[in-house]
């Protein structure tokens, strides 16, 4: 796999916040900026979180420009990661590729007290809606580079038996209510040239060590550097959060900058277990890896 000389990563969404002039939502989304090494720059958007006035809310107030954006990549196709897709696609000048698992776009339910609650993508922001902005979509199953160095990881490998889904919800497919096990579930992969692959990640419904094991499998790369984005540890069994760490500790990455479905619990977890490669991410927060990071978003 080829490489990337950097990486510039801007949370526009995320459950947290640490300064006033920005909203918080329970969902993920992430600008990211790469420097090839041509020295030309791309434009990626990484989910488009769960209320669509609140990522253009902080859109807006961290200046992020959206008028070259290339790629929009989704994650799964729940309510929290895919509110806003058409609305990028419309600010930007050039056709905006969405790359997305077919399943991402099935109907999808959870199941709360015996009630059908609808958690699929939400209404205005279907395939037919992206199409008439004037997107177009890329379905994929398999691992598929979108620019040099950078690639979707397609659906991630299930090896490791403590990280199994356990919640309760439905999807429809081939006319058949079934359960619903996310194989959408995708991450974006970045390798970034003296650092090593940058996994982003949006709930990591497939298990973060399942996707980073995966990430490292499909690309060839040896080096690890980190990951940013959901780990899906919110309310984890014992065994499972400190198999986690176990495993995590195997990498030897620089940089985990867990966020929205990670929970309170597993975040202090893993930042007593990894206190130098910690990192709080949080609406606004920007993670450069050509620079030293620095607690500051503006």
């Amino acid at each position: 796999m080829e490489s990337v000389q950097s990486v510039k990563v801007i949370t526009l969404a995320d459950n947290l916040i640490y300064y006033s002039r920005l909203l918080g939502q329970f969902g993920f989304s992430a600008f990211i900026e790469v420097l090839d090494q041509k020295g030309g720059i791309h434009h990626i958007v990484f989910d488009t979180g769960s209320n669509k006035q609140g990522l253009l809310y902080n859109i807006k107030t961290l200046k992020v420009d959206l008028s070259s954006l290339e790629f929009v990549v989704i994650s799964h196709g729940h309510y929290d990661h895919t509110s806003a897709t058409v609305e990028l696609i419309k600010k930007s000048r050039t056709e905006v590729k969405v790359l997305a698992h077919p399943y991402a776009f099935l109907p999808k339910f959870r199941i709360k007290k015996k009630r059908r609650e609808y958690h699929g993508i939400p209404k205005g922001e279907h395939e037919e809606d992206i199409l008439q902005a004037g997107g177009r979509i890329i379905k994929a199953t398999k691992p598929t580079e979108i620019i040099s160095g950078i690639m979707t990881s397609g659906e991630i490998k299930r090896t490791n038996p403590f990280e199994k889904i356990t919640w309760k919800a439905k999807t429809i497919l081939d006319g058949k209510e079934v359960q619903d096990k996310v194989l959408e579930d995708q991450a974006l992969l970045i390798n970034i040239r003296k650092h090593g692959l940058l996994i982003i990640v949006g709930c990591a419904h497939a298990g973060i060590v399942n996707t980073l094991d995966h990430a490292l499998a499909v690309t060839g790369v040896e080096k690890l550097y980190g990951f940013i984005g959901g780990t899906h540890l919110i309310r984890p069994k014992e065994h499972r959060l400190k198999e986690t760490i176990k495993r995590l500790k195997d990498y030897d990455m620089k940089l985990m900058a867990p966020s929205h479905c990670t929970g309170y619990k597993s975040m202090v977890a893993l930042n007593q277990a990894f206190p130098d490669e910690f990192v709080l991410n949080y609406a606004g927060r920007t993670i450069n890896t050509s620079k030293k990071l620095k607690d500051k978003v503006f």
